[in-house]
């Protein structure tokens, strides 16, 4: 409506004006025409001298009237008589109407005066003054719908860029404002233009770092929570829901909905009330066995920055712990482990330098123990140097002939392979031919072969079979008995050290219990992996997998 509006009143504005100019004009004209009527009068006076009053007037273009007369005129002068508009103090006076202006004169005696008609402006030449009119309007009319046309493109153009400004208020995209470049706003638009491109730019950027950001919080493996000063989660990444057990929601919350532990939630709220940073090892509810290195922080990022925020860092220490917990084992495993064979070594040889040497049969007897047991102290010694080995073997990989290398093995263990009336079947597939990491499959061949034997039955069978997938570059190793077996819980601890499914088998065998625990490990370190699968009674087939 104000749009509108305006332009009106505009225009009603300029008629008044071109009124006022008008009268203004006329007004004007009607000093000259009263200077002009003056001069006839003194001129009429001194023709009256020597001329009659109605020549006089004549040779003036006076008329010379009676104010008793019936005529218009001569009536207005009566009328101006009366009124006391004219008289012999106020000789002159003036009557006026819409086109016309008469001019009046009253002499000292008698009821004559002398009057003169002057057309106004306007009734000067009506025609002229029409077109004069008609042009001012079109000009000043087209001047203020030219005006008013420009000042509504300029507010739409001010819109335009005030909405872009309330969009980058609210962080969304500026839409392209584009002018020619001889309007007044040009470059305010352009500038603002450049502004959208940067802060577009500066935008993504921010959220490019944001996604970086997210992404490596969430791909760290320690749990991170990141707080504001009321408590209310602002951040989080999937290790700390995995250590929390929860499932942290991505909206603001209060923490003590995620944190149910009550030491790491005292931690926070401590931290949180008194702005101090804590640090303890602490044991989480709902994970047992799950122990932390918790660090709860106090953020301060600027003097002027009042909005305090509390970082939560969860390290995970179970495996650290249970690692120092399979260390302590593993120490107690092997004392014990040594201990046996060393006990009977001792006791056997003081046996004999007690006089049991002098008995022949008594002493080969105890020398065969001495002996078995030493070397049963050999090969557990053994064992735990393959496996201290197993990270810190550098050898690189050479190329290998995997028959040769099989039959080398086999041979190495010919006797116990006899000994058990063991048969070996072997099949290769594939090129035999192959790049690895000699001693550590050989180390895997060794004990996986050693555990067909050991736990075979007499007349048994063992199956090897390798296959070098030459497409996918891999080699793929299985070693089947028909021995005893092992049973479905036992599958899951066989590869556990100093582990024995039957442990009067394996004191009989001389095994150490280490010899899958070396396989698993070592199969680890060459990024491979192993299968198993038996049945009590029936055999046990173990297979594993490396990269070439």
């Amino acid at each position: 409506m104000k749009k509108r509006l305006g332009p009106v009143v505009s225009i009603i504005i300029s008629v008044f004006l071109f009124i006022a100019l008008a009268l203004f004009a006329d007004n004007i004209l009607s000093n000259s025409q009263q200077n002009s009527f003056s001069e006839e009068v003194e001129s009429f006076t001194e023709l009256r001298k020597n001329h009659s009053k109605d020549s006089a007037a004549d040779y003036t273009s006076l008329k010379y009237i009676n104010i008793n007369d019936k005529s218009k005129i001569s009536q207005r002068a009566a009328d101006l008589v009366h009124r006391g508009s004219l008289s012999l103090s106020e000789q002159y006076a003036t009557s006026e109407s819409f086109g016309n202006r008469t001019m009046y004169y009253k002499f000292n005696e008698g009821n004559h005066v002398i009057a003169k008609k002057y057309s106004r402006l306007w009734n000067q030449n009506w025609i002229s003054f029409a077109l004069l009119t008609i042009l001012y309007f079109i000009i000043t009319d087209s001047i203020i719908l030219i005006y008013y046309r420009q000042r509504q493109s300029i507010r739409e153009d001010i819109e335009r860029v005030t909405h872009n400004l309330r969009r980058v208020r609210k962080n969304k995209d500026m839409s392209s404002l584009i002018l020619s470049p001889d309007d007044d706003l040009y470059e305010l638009v352009e500038e603002t233009n450049h502004i959208n491109k940067d802060i577009s730019s500066l935008r993504d950027n921010a959220k490019l770092r944001e996604r970086r950001f997210k992404s490596l919080v969430g791909h760290l493996p320690i749990g991170v929570m990141l707080l504001n000063s009321q408590g209310e989660v602002l951040l989080h990444n999937q290790a700390m829901a995995a250590l929390l057990d929860v499932n942290i929601s991505d909206e603001i919350h209060p923490f003590i909905e995620d944190v149910k532990t009550y030491g790491l939630s005292r931690m926070i709220e401590h931290t949180l009330r008194k702005n101090k940073n804590h640090r303890r090892e602490i044991q989480l509810v709902g994970n047992s066995q799950r122990y932390v290195d918790a660090n709860v922080i106090h953020l301060v990022h600027s003097r002027e920055d009042y909005d305090k925020q509390v970082l939560v860092i969860l390290y995970d220490l179970t495996d650290s712990r249970r690692m120092e917990q399979m260390q302590v084992d593993f120490v107690n495993n092997v004392s014990h482990e040594l201990k046996t064979p060393i006990t009977s070594i001792e006791g056997f040889s003081e046996t004999l330098l007690d006089g049991a040497a002098d008995d022949p049969k008594k002493r080969e007897h105890f020398l065969q123990i001495i002996h078995n047991e030493s070397i049963r102290l050999t090969d557990l010694i053994q064992d735990i140097l393959s496996l201290s080995k197993i990270t810190k073997d550098t050898e690189k990989s050479k190329p290998v002939n995997m028959e040769d290398d099989l039959n080398g093995i086999l041979q190495s263990m010919a006797v116990a392979i006899d000994k058990h009336h063991l048969k070996v079947e072997k099949s290769f597939f594939g090129n035999k031919e192959v790049t690895i990491n000699k001693s550590k499959v050989d180390l895997i061949l060794n004990n996986l072969i050693k555990n067909a034997v050991s736990y075979n039955k007499e007349n048994g069978q063992i199956t090897i079979e390798v296959h070098h997938d030459e497409v996918e570059n891999r080699l793929r190793v299985s070693v089947t008995d028909n021995g005893i077996g092992i049973s479905q819980a036992d599958q899951e601890r066989v590869f556990e050290r100093f582990y024995r499914v039957d442990r009067s088998r394996s004191l009989e065998t001389g095994g150490t219990g280490l010899g899958l625990a070396i396989v698993k490990e070592t199969l680890d370190s060459l990024d491979g992996n192993l299968q198993i699968e038996s049945n009590l009674g029936l055999g046990t087939k173990f297979t594993f997998e490396i990269p070439l």
